[in-house]
C-alpha cells in the first residue's frame, strides 16, 4: 500500500514534469538523485525510527523520503531543499500526497518541506538537534559540504542516527591522539550494502552507512595526552 501510493504520487505530480530535474551544474553539490523507496523502507528501519521520533532529509530533493517516512513510519517528517526547481517539484508531490492520504483515509505524521540551505536554515538547525535519524543523500557531495555536515552534527542529539551513501567516518573507526579533536570521533559508523534498484544514478547494488552520535565516544580521552 506505501509503495503503491508513493507511486501514484510521484507520477502525478513529478513524472510529467521530470525534466526540471535535469537543471543542474555538474561539479557542484546541487546535483540530483533519487533513492528508490524499498531502499528508504529498508534503511530506516535499520535505523530504527519510530512513529513517535522526528526524521529530517537533507537535501531532500522532490520530497519522496520525507513522504514516505511520514507515511511508512508514521512520524514527524521534515525536508530541506535549495534547488528551486526540485523544490517546485516537492510543493507538487506535497499536494498531491495530502490529497492521496485522505482518499485512501490515512493519517500520516506531519510533514514540512522547507526550502533553503540546510547549512544555514533556522527551521531546520533547530529541528535536527531534536532529530532522532537524519538522511543525507551525499554520493555526489563535495568534500568541503560533507565535512561542513559532521560540524553540523556535533549538535545532535545522542542516539540520533545519520543514514548517508558516503561515511561521516570510518566502520570500527578507533580514536588516536593524532586526530582526537576530529568531531567525525562522535560517531560510531556501521556499514551496510544495498542491493540493485536502490538508486536512481547505477542499476547495481552498492555500500550505505548509519552513523549513530554518541559523546561518550569522548570520555577519557584526557589519557590521550
Amino acid at each position: 500500500m506505501v509503495h503503491c501510493i508513493l507511486q501514484q504520487v510521484y507520477d502525478r505530480a513529478v513524472s510529467p514534469r521530470v525534466e526540471l530535474l535535469k537543471h543542474y551544474e555538474n561539479g557542484t553539490d546541487n546535483i540530483y538523485g533519487e533513492l528508490k523507496d524499498r531502499f528508504i523502507s529498508e534503511a530506516l528501519a535499520e535505523a530504527g525510527l519510530k512513529s513517535d521520533q522526528v526524521f529530517v532529509d537533507l537535501g531532500s530533493g522532490v520530497g519522496n523520503v520525507v513522504l514516505q517516512a511520514a507515511l511508512e513510519f508514521g512520524c514527524e517528517s521534515w525536508g530541506c531543499e535549495m534547488m528551486e526547481n526540485a523544490c517546485k517539484l516537492a510543493d507538487a508531490q506535497e499536494k498531491e500526497f495530502a490529497a492521496r492520504c485522505r482518499l485512501w483515509g490515512i493519517k500520516t505524521g506531519q510533514v514540512r518541506l522547507e526550502r533553503g540551505d540546510f547549512l544555514v536554515h533556522q527551521e531546520i538547525l533547530k529541528t535536527i538537534k531534536r532529530a532522532d535519524v537524519i538522511l543525507v543523500n551525499n554520493q555526489a557531495f563535495t568534500p568541503q559540504l560533507n565535512q561542513n555536515l559532521i560540524h553540523l552534527f556535533l549538535d545532535l542529539k545522542d542516539g540520533c542516527k545519520i543514514i548517508s551513501l558516503k561515511p561521516f567516518g570510518e566502520d570500527g573507526q578507533q580514536i588516536s591522539s593524532r586526530q582526537r579533536f576530529n568531531p567525525a570521533n562522535l560517531l560510531v559508523v556501521t556499514k551496510l550494502e544495498y542491493y540493485s534498484g536502490s538508486v536512481s544514478w547505477t542499476d547495481v547494488g552498492g555500500s550505505y552507512y548509519i552513523a549513530e552520535k554518541d559523546s561518550k565516544r569522548l570520555e577519557g580521552l584526557e589519557e590521550l595526552d
